[in-house]
């Protein structure tokens, strides 16, 4: 099977989709504002990938960084399972066990080295195409787009295309 196809075939049977925030559905750069608060930019390609998505798989992130400003964000883009403030990214991933989806039904996108334990477990790994040397030799997919600009629409494109819900390219 050429990789091409392993990879439609890998999207094919995803049933959770999981993002790290910082880096894949934001460009990693934390603004503060004059209280204090951390400001984050996200990209609407993004957003419009996940909204598309969304009733075709589970969605869920798995956060290093505790924040209010990423939070609302995912509420409003129906964002189920939120995992925030832990670093160990399968320790995290253990607390989603609970849903009973199996590690080759599962995707996730992460950016830096603290997600290649995960990465390496998941059915679907992927990240940004400016992520991390070590992160970029591991993962199935690499995307075009650097983090919080688009990168998560690509993958979420890729999903849809492999289920028969978009055309394929």
């Amino acid at each position: 099977m050429s990789p091409a196809r392993a990879l439609v075939a890998r999207a094919a049977r995803i049933r959770l989709l999981l993002l790290d925030v910082d880096g894949v559905l934001t460009d990693g750069r934390l603004y503060y504002g004059e209280g204090g608060e951390a400001l984050k930019a996200f990209d609407v390609k993004d957003g419009h990938g996940i909204v598309m998505v969304r009733d075709h798989v589970k969605l869920g992130v798995i956060s290093g960084r505790p924040g209010k400003a990423s939070e609302a964000r995912l509420r409003e883009l129906r964002f189920e399972h939120l995992v925030f403030g832990e670093r160990d990214k399968l320790a995290g991933y253990a607390r989603l066990a609970h849903l009973g989806i199996p590690d080759e039904e599962v995707a996730y996108m992460g950016d830096d080295v603290n997600d290649v334990t995960l990465l390496r477990r998941v059915g679907l790994s992927a990240c940004p195409a400016d992520a991390r040397p070590e992160v970029r030799e591991i993962v199935h997919l690499v995307t075009r787009a650097p983090g919080g600009r688009g990168a998560v629409r690509e993958l979420c494109d890729l999903i849809l295309r492999a289920k028969g819900l978009l055309p394929l390219m």
